[in-house]
């Protein structure tokens, strides 16, 4: 009973110490919630945050939405851990110091347009027309600072100085409709209410580049976007004749650490709520990896290259948790207790065959001594030894399993049989002639 017990035991803390490592080094459950960091409030970022707040929340994973500054600011809290994923601009993420590569791309999910609004008469010579003006150039620690930075730079013209201004996009947008401003950057999508109003205005321009392919040439995150006289806004007309913009991609950032699970639900809710296209993207084009900078989640990149997961597209995300959880839990009980059960009933039998071999070589002992036991007290003393053996096997009979009970009866009867020669060599002993 004892040597079972100990089996037991042994097997209770080897399934503790498996689940307790498969815990600590195995996927580990994937989260109930996250914190996203989206952009500016009315921004493209934060309509998008709430729309993906709303839709995974249906699926079981609720979301803490940031607004922030842009996608400067949201890299900068992925790296201290404040948030769990973000919006971010391509060709921001080399602004980042992340040293470690702590962070990971998980898809590109539209073009965000580079919008110039600048009042005055329309020109159409890409940035020479801003030369000495009063220019707001994005809100500090956003993707629309970084890129007029880097674009006034990279023409030759200063990118510091009082005339450039770091305003979030609202206030840009109120001081170029006052005139107190020359010229504003915006990097957002079309839906953008500041650029919607800016559209309208019949005072305010919006200013195209002829030499896109020398942008985007220069600039590898950048693409070119050719708008239609119409498209944007087709009862108003506008833009009222066809402009080329550059366009960066809007890129959907992560730590590396996020469980693929959560992953691909965000994929997933990211290809409903963009899969559609747009009027500036075309049906099917997003999510994709092209335009992505930063390197890929291993499990966005499985899910770009074939798709969602066998589990991720029949189950709900809380009924995955589930699932997860119970393979984290079983897998290590499966491990552990299937090979016990099946080496058991292997061990029971070779316990159980070492107790009676050990049995059966006290009878050989005790056979011998009986044997060559020389007086009737060497014989009582023999005749004790296998009363008490025998006593032990019939307590054998209550612990050894059945199939050993066979053999428990025929070491019973051996020793019976050992025991009776002794008491008859005895009876002879004691009544034989004393010799005279």
């Amino acid at each position: 009973m004892r040597g079972r017990l100990a089996l037991w035991a042994v097997a209770a803390v080897l399934t503790v110490a498996v689940v307790g490592l498969s815990l600590r080094y195995v996927d580990p459950f994937p989260p109930t919630g996250i914190v996203l960091a989206t952009g500016q409030p009315g921004g493209a970022y934060d309509d998008f945050g709430r729309e993906y707040q709303r839709r995974l929340a249906q699926e079981g994973l609720r979301v803490e939405l940031r607004r922030t500054a842009g996608s400067v600011e949201n890299l900068e809290r992925l790296l201290k851990g404040e948030v769990d994923v973000a919006f971010v601009q391509g060709g921001t993420y080399p602004l980042a110091k992340d040293v470690d590569g702590r962070l990971r791309g998980m898809a590109a999910v539209y073009r965000e347009p580079l919008w110039i609004f600048y009042r005055g008469k329309p020109v159409s010579d890409d940035f020479g027309a801003l030369a000495g003006r009063r220019i707001a150039v994005g809100a500090p620690g956003s993707g629309t600072e970084a890129i007029a930075r880097a674009l006034l730079e990279g023409v030759g013209l200063p990118a510091i100085g009082p005339n450039f201004l770091s305003l979030p996009a609202t206030e840009a947008r109120e001081r170029l409709e006052r005139g107190a401003i020359d010229a504003a950057f915006f990097v957002s999508s079309y839906r953008d209410a500041n650029v919607a109003a800016l559209l309208h205005r019949p005072d305010v321009h919006l200013l195209g580049f002829r030499r896109d392919a020398a942008y985007s040439g220069n600039f590898r995150y950048l693409s070119a976007m050719r708008i239609p006289a119409g498209l944007l806004d087709i009862r108003a007309d506008l833009p009222r004749e066809p402009i080329t913009l550059l366009a960066p991609a809007a890129l959907l950032v992560c730590r590396e650490t996020l469980h693929p699970g959560a992953v691909e639900q965000i994929l997933s809710v990211a290809q409903a709520v963009h899969g559609t296209g747009s009027l500036l993207d075309p049906p099917g084009r997003f999510p994709t990896r092209d335009g992505v900078d930063v390197p890929l989640h291993d499990a966005a990149d499985s899910y770009l290259a074939r798709g969602e997961s066998f589990l991720s597209r029949v189950l709900p995300y809380w009924a995955l948790r589930w699932v997860i959880q119970l393979r984290v839990l079983l897998l290590p009980l499966i491990a552990i207790w299937v090979p016990l059960f099946k080496i058991l009933p292997w061990l029971l039998r070779w316990r159980g065959n070492r107790v009676l071999e050990r049995h059966y070589a006290l009878l050989r002992e005790a056979e011998a001594a009986v044997a060559g036991a020389a007086d009737p007290e060497a014989l009582r003393h023999e005749i004790t030894r296998l009363e008490s053996l025998r006593g032990q096997i019939e307590g054998l009979a209550r612990r050894l399993s059945l199939p050993h009970q066979r053999d428990v009866y025929h070491c019973r009867l051996h020793v019976a049989l050992v025991l009776d020669e002794a008491r008859a060599r005895l009876h002879r002993a004691e009544t034989a002639p004393t010799p005279p």
